[in-house]
């Protein structure tokens, strides 16, 4: 079927689109291929050669943002040609940052005083290895309308997540064993932090894909809290309770004890029967190490009189909390209910600042 003037002139638009994006994602990841590779080799001239091309591409995106604009106006677009265009406008942001990423690590291959341990070298490369992966396995998939690509490449971000926390200890290590100047150990922490913010943005880009192709949004972040208290027998259950009840949807809940007591609190139980909380049979007060091995590691962990962070390694992403109750009023012998209301005025504190809605 012959398309019309007006829709061949818009698919030409679109084409022209879609071809500037491509050029400045070549580019953007040929330049952070080449910043790591700078740092590698201590390679100053390398480095510097790569920095200055960072300005083209800053260009660039200027020129893909009003080509965009251009689009719009030109063709009121609605549907899927709008959530593209939006999309597109998100995506350069991202990119120009990935670029100034690289920016970052070419500033820090110019000032590499002595080549830098093999065990940095290998993490360094491995990290660039699968953020580089994840970030063209996402352009080329949202370049191609992919959505299976963008599946993909957040797998491989994952990847580069969870290579992060082993890398910052292998720095911890070699500063501790490894006659290495301090600047250079410096620059290797921000290349580190740089490859894994620009996995983020593979991952920001996945999500520009669905979004384009399927008009699926970002899901709301989910999050895993624990609160702990000394016997896990009122207070850390309690807490536990009072999120459950405000925030059913908004992730995942524990509590636990430090030195766990042989079962809850009498004022607990007889709370729970008169608001209607079913407390399961086997549930019963559990130890702050026997929580520490459930599942994933904890978003946050808030400490109810307690400092959990004296207890265990805090995991990298993981942030700690301390309550004072007694800033509240609360006391050993407050009423349960007082107790209760002291902690969900700190529970939608806590969620408030995570980001999370009533209506979650």
């Amino acid at each position: 079927m012959r398309l019309s003037l007006y829709e061949e002139r818009l698919e030409a638009d679109l084409l022209e689109v879609r071809a500037r994006l491509r050029a400045i994602a070549e580019q953007v990841e040929d330049n952070l291929r080449h910043s790591v590779r700078a740092v590698l080799d201590s390679n100053p001239r390398l480095a510097n050669e790569t920095l200055i091309k960072d300005r083209a591409i800053n260009q660039d995106i200027r020129d893909l943002d009003h080509l965009c604009h251009l689009f719009v106006a030109r063709h009121l677009p609605s549907g899927s040609h709008l959530r593209f265009i939006s999309a597109v406008l998100r995506l350069a942001v991202a990119l120009e940052r990935v670029g100034d990423y690289s920016v970052a690590i070419c500033r820090v291959a110019r000032h590499i005083e002595s080549p830098l341990p093999d065990t940095l070298v290998h993490n360094i490369e491995m990290m660039s290895e699968h953020a580089g992966k994840a970030l063209g396995t996402a352009l080329k998939g949202f370049v191609e309308g992919d959505p299976d690509s963008a599946r993909v490449s957040r797998g491989i971000a994952s990847q580069t997540a969870a290579i992060y926390p082993y890398a910052f200890e292998v720095l911890i290590a070699a500063a501790e064993s490894e006659r290495c100047p301090a600047r250079d150990l410096f620059g290797a922490l921000l290349v580190f932090r740089l490859l894994q913010r620009t996995a983020e943005q593979a991952d920001n880009a996945c999500e520009m894909t669905l979004f384009a192709v399927k008009g699926k949004r970002k899901a709301e972040k989910r999050y895993r809290i624990l609160f702990v208290d000394a016997h896990h027998s009122l207070a850390s259950k309690l807490a536990e309770i009072a999120l459950a009840e405000s925030y059913p949807y908004a992730g995942r809940f524990g509590s636990a004890g430090m030195e766990p007591a042989g079962d809850f609190d009498g004022r607990l139980v007889d709370f729970c029967r008169r608001r209607g909380v079913m407390l399961p049979e086997d549930d019963v007060p559990r130890s702050f190490d026997e929580a520490l091995d459930v599942g994933p590691h904890y978003h946050v962990v808030v400490g109810i009189g307690v400092d959990p962070s004296r207890h265990f390694d805090v995991p990298y992403r993981t942030a700690v909390l301390q309550w004072d109750l007694e800033e509240d009023g609360i006391t050993g012998d407050s009423e349960v209910e007082d107790l209760y209301r002291s902690l969900m005025v700190r529970v939608r504190g806590l969620m408030t600042t995570l980001g999370v809605r009533d209506d979650e």
